[in-house]
């Protein structure tokens, strides 16, 4: 699993980079004639936030691979797919009957970040 969470976190960041690049050079006026610059540099930024934290929650993996980590790296990976695809995808095309993912992701994503929490605490008080 350690290998995948790299792999996918990796891919996530280099997709957020690149759609910064995009909406910098090729694509700004586009995206500003349709007025999603902001939603769109937010999707690219969370990509870029969330495949650096998979890449740690790898580590996480390997390093304590009795705990229950990877529950948060799949629901970054869920999370990701879910809000900045969805953002991403609505910059460009109307998706009304599936607007609903957006939040749905987001909400994946947050519960991600209480999954990574919950794991940490779980290690301190085994630990201690």
């Amino acid at each position: 699993m350690t290998h995948l969470f790299i792999a996918i976190g990796s891919t996530l960041a280099l997709v957020g980079v690149l759609a910064r690049s995009l909406s910098a050079h090729a694509l700004l006026q586009l995206l500003e004639q349709r007025g999603k610059l902001d939603n769109f540099n937010l999707a690219a930024d969370y990509l870029l936030f969330h495949g650096l934290a998979l890449v740690g929650v790898a580590i996480l993996c390997r390093l304590f691979p009795e705990a229950a980590y990877h529950r948060a790296g799949w629901a970054f990976v869920l999370g990701s797919l879910l809000f900045q695809g969805t953002v991403l995808i609505k910059s460009f095309v109307s998706i009304q009957p599936l607007g609903f993912l957006t939040p749905l992701g987001g909400f994946v994503l947050m519960l991600g970040w209480g999954l990574l929490l919950g794991a940490a605490l779980q290690g301190y008080r085994t630990e201690g």
